[in-house]
């Protein structure tokens, strides 16, 4: 907050009010404006601008979709590279079984041993990446979190909302 009159911080002057700090610290030679605001009612203020403004309905469901759409987006990047890494691993063991498969028909070459080597060594760092990336997790976001979130942040702040839940809200919005 500034002071109109001369462009100083409005400050705490008392417990319980703010005022010009030029005129309260500088004299009446920098600033005349004795003016206050009492604390509560800046705050109120404030409250206010934030329920009005940021606590927009269409403003929270805009962050909400963008929001979703982010999460989803990232975990799908995550689900498709921990699935190309399963379809690997199988692929590779099945080219070791079909090695097996070959030996066991008496179809030994002394390159399969070389590539056998070669599989093995893909399979473990296959194996290894998988376990280092566990997977993600299968999480949906409700379709009204938004109406949610707006709901629970004026719940929360007395200041912003002094009511109580409605009869049957939790029942209501994990139904839905």
């Amino acid at each position: 907050m500034v002071c109109d009159c001369c462009g100083a911080t409005y400050t705490l002057i008392n417990k319980s009010r703010y005022g010009c700090s030029a005129a309260r610290n500088k004299g009446n030679a920098i600033c005349t404006n004795r003016a206050t605001i009492e604390r509560e009612e800046v705050e109120a203020r404030v409250l206010g601008g934030l329920k009005d403004r940021l606590m927009h309905p269409d403003l929270v469901a805009v962050f909400v979709e963008e929001y979703r759409r982010a999460w989803n987006d990232a975990q799908a990047g995550q689900m498709a590279a921990r699935a190309k890494t399963e379809r690997d691993l199988a692929q590779v063991e099945r080219k070791i079984a079909g090695i097996l498969s070959a030996i066991e028909d008496g179809m030994y070459e002394p390159s399969m041993k070389t590539r056998m080597e070669e599989l093995k060594v893909e399979k473990a760092r296959l194996s290894s990446g998988l376990a280092e990336t566990p997977e993600p997790p299968a999480l949906r976001l409700h379709p009204r979190l938004a109406d949610h979130y707006c709901w629970m942040s004026l719940r929360t702040d007395p200041a912003l909302s002094p009511r109580s839940d409605p009869p049957g809200y939790y029942v209501f919005w994990f139904m839905t």
